[in-house]
């Protein structure tokens, strides 16, 4: 026997658990989601854009003209600000914000809203070069890195094929039309990836975001007595919760038999009984004082023997009693007529 097993992480781990690494940090996060939500963001983005960006281009590249006729520091600062208003701030600006908000919704879609510092916290598990090296070629990370591989290869695939005829035509755009042909190429180029390539990336996506979420519950997975552990630690250790359920049960037949003593009339089924409290002249309708099934309405039977309160078998009126009753209100309408007469016939026979 190799071990205790007892001590193999074989149970599935509990909400409390999973909330606790959530609290850490610790979820189940594939890499592949962000990247293909950003190539989503970034292809409609220059599909789109794609007219405004290159006036944009067209106007720095009709600018160089004009900077040949200035003095060299003068042409240095028009070009650099030219640079800086139309690449950086007009252009690339734009495109990072939303590669930015194409990272945040990776974020949300996985696991919803998650903020925690625990990750960045510095320990010496994570700065120990044993550790380290164990984690760099663990079996988890030989079976990420293949996977990795073999997206690598099935995307570069699909892409070939996708650009085979994109390519030559880009070509002979170059080499025989102007920029309005070029620029047509390229919109087909880009309308083809949006066809082909990104769809590939998400279903991808989802795929390795549902292989990491089973690896991560697999690596959460608890032995029976982390479970048991962490049971006790909700609920409270067996022994005292037993203990305290033995007083409530205490507590609760002492209230009973303190009611069936003021009872004038027990009604019961096999499984059910129904006390009656009713003084002439001081209550205008019977009162129910207490309602008992299984193991209850048995010992209601027997304090009511014990305090000599009559007991009457009637399952259908007990069933009514209870279905539409409530304890220390008048009995129900429909039931009036029925224990009126079993309270005569009870007064008649003491």
């Amino acid at each position: 026997m190799s071990g205790d097993s007892s001590q193999e992480k074989t149970e599935q781990p509990t909400s409390r658990k999973l909330e606790k690494a959530r609290e850490k940090g610790q979820v189940a996060q594939s890499k592949d989601v962000p990247s293909a939500l950003i190539m989503l963001f970034a292809v409609v983005y220059f599909f789109l854009a794609w007219e405004w960006i290159l006036d944009q281009f067209k106007e720095m590249f009709y600018l160089v003209p004009r900077l040949f006729s200035l003095d060299f520091t003068q042409a240095l600062g028009i070009g650099i600000k030219a640079l800086i208003e139309k690449a950086l701030l007009t252009i690339a600006l734009p495109f990072a914000m939303m590669t930015a908000v194409a990272g945040v919704l990776a974020h949300i879609v996985q696991h919803g809203f998650l903020f925690s510092i625990d990750p960045v916290i510095p320990r010496p598990d994570k700065i120990s070069l044993s550790s380290g090296f164990k984690r760099t070629f663990s079996a988890k990370q030989f079976v990420t890195t293949l996977l990795s591989l073999l997206k690598t290869i099935i995307v570069a695939a699909v892409l070939l094929v996708v650009l085979r005829t994109a390519i030559s035509e880009l070509v002979h755009a170059v080499e025989q039309c102007n920029v309005p042909c070029q620029q047509s190429v390229i919109q087909y180029l880009l309308r083809q990836l949006i066809l082909y390539v990104l769809p590939l990336l998400l279903f991808m996506a989802v795929l390795d975001f549902l292989f990491q979420r089973q690896q991560f519950i697999k690596d959460q997975r608890m032995t029976k007595e982390e479970v048991k552990r962490e049971m006790k630690d909700i609920y409270g250790d067996p022994h005292v919760r037993g203990a305290r359920q033995g007083i409530r049960r205490e507590l609760a037949e002492q209230d009973i038999q303190k009611r069936i003593r003021t009872a004038r009339l027990i009604i019961l089924d096999m499984s059910m009984a129904v006390a009656l409290q009713y003084e002439r002249g001081v209550t205008p309708l019977p009162i129910i004082v207490a309602i008992g099934k299984g193991n209850m309405a048995r010992k209601m039977a027997e304090i009511g023997t014990a305090e000599n309160v009559p007991l009457v078998s009637d399952p259908a009126l007990a069933q009514e009693l209870v279905d539409k009753g409530k304890i220390d209100q008048y009995i129900p309408d429909p039931t009036i007529s029925r224990v009126a007469q079993l309270l005569r016939q009870t007064n008649a026979n003491k």
